[in-house]
């Protein structure tokens, strides 16, 4: 088992097995000076598939307190971590979008080309401004990308919409 440390809001290993294999070859996380390190969302991914286990100290953390240390730091932890792991789970590479204003930048099978969406992560219940919308579609038009928002329903089901532009 990989065994990776929290600190702060992501986790970290120095194993060679996590640099070969989660970032390598399956495009986990980001590789900073020979450590690998991974967010929170996909740290609760890896354990919540027992890939990796995270400790804190030396006490070994579960997916219901990576769960709660998420929320602590992100309102939309839970509908991002549905997103993410859906993803995930059809076998697209998720990175953060952060750079262009959205939440996860996506990639069809590994990292090989640029990405081709961004995903806006939103509870059904959100309400939507036209300019948010626009600013993040032109964004995305911008950096040559689909806009898609990823909507997370009450029952944890996800419905993804594209937005583009439109020219008559």
């Amino acid at each position: 088992m990989i065994v990776f440390y929290l600190s702060g809001d992501r986790v970290f290993s120095t194993d060679q097995n996590a640099i070969n294999g989660l970032y390598n070859k399956r495009h986990f996380g980001k590789l900073v000076e020979g450590k690998l390190f991974l967010s929170l969302l996909e740290a609760t991914y890896l354990v919540e598939r027992g890939k990796i286990e995270v400790r804190e100290g030396k006490r070994k953390l579960t997916v219901e307190e990576l769960m709660n240390l998420g929320r602590e730091r992100d309102e939309l932890f839970d509908a991002k971590y549905l997103v993410y792991k859906d993803l995930r789970d059809r076998g697209y590479t998720v990175k953060s979008g952060l750079k262009f204003g959205s939440h996860f930048r996506v990639y069809r099978r590994g990292m090989d080309e640029h990405s081709q969406w961004l995903v806006w992560v939103l509870p059904e219940n959100s309400r939507l401004s036209p300019n948010d919308i626009t600013a993040r579609v032109r964004v995305a038009h911008g950096v040559r990308k689909n806009m898609i928002m990823a909507i997370v329903d009450e029952d944890a089901d996800v419905t993804y919409y594209k937005v583009e532009w439109v020219r008559f």
